[in-house]
């Protein structure tokens, strides 16, 4: 009567094969490597997960650039969102009504400097009657250090971008004023005189 044996058991007899059987089992084996299979296996067909880079598309990876839009109001709708930042024409807008924010996505494009400048300078406009912030934001999520650090890098930057804007904006309507001034005064001397005149008399 043959008792069952364990896979422990079976293991170890595997090994005490005689000296003969192991050579019978090298023959055989040779003659499989040297047999070319007749059908090749089919290919492997590969797992797409959400993973990591494998289940993600092969198209061009490239930076996103990121818009940080907050203390929205919960009821604010993409619609409004889009009105507001029309001037912008941000690629994509993802709003978290839950949280009162949203994110501005513009794709690399030929302008796209221009188009974030103009959506940053709807900093503390207001919406549904709360004034929002706007700022650049690095994608990924987080609160690393070095993230942290490049975050508030990048918005000191754009804060002394703004002051120097601001301070051109009122350097230029300075000049303007003072040039509209001007030319009032000079049509005020000159009413009644031919301008080729006045010219000829300045």
């Amino acid at each position: 009567m043959a008792e069952k044996l364990t896979k422990k058991q079976l293991k170890a007899q595997q090994f005490k094969k005689s000296k003969e059987e192991r050579e019978h089992d090298k023959s055989l084996k040779r003659a499989a490597e040297q047999e070319p299979p007749e059908e090749p296996a089919p290919a492997k067909k590969k797992r797409k997960t959400r993973r990591g880079k494998k289940g993600k598309s092969r198209q061009e990876h490239h930076n996103r650039f990121l818009v940080f839009v907050g203390n929205l109001d919960k009821e604010t709708s993409q619609t409004e969102l889009q009105a507001h930042f029309k001037s912008s024409s941000p690629d994509q807008i993802r709003l978290r009504p839950d949280k009162g924010i949203a994110f501005l996505e513009f794709e690399p494009k030929d302008n796209i400097q221009r188009r974030m400048d103009i959506a940053l300078l709807q900093h503390k406009t207001t919406l549904r009657g709360r004034q929002i912030n706007v700022e650049l934001t690095v994608g990924g999520g987080g609160n690393s250090n070095e993230r942290l650090q490049k975050l508030q890098q990048k918005n000191e930057k754009l804060i002394n971008e703004r002051r120097e804007r601001i301070k051109n904006m009122v350097i230029q309507d300075k000049s303007s004023e003072k040039s509209s001034e001007k030319s009032q005064t000079d049509q005020k001397t000159t009413t009644g005189v031919h301008p080729d005149r006045a010219k000829l008399l300045q």
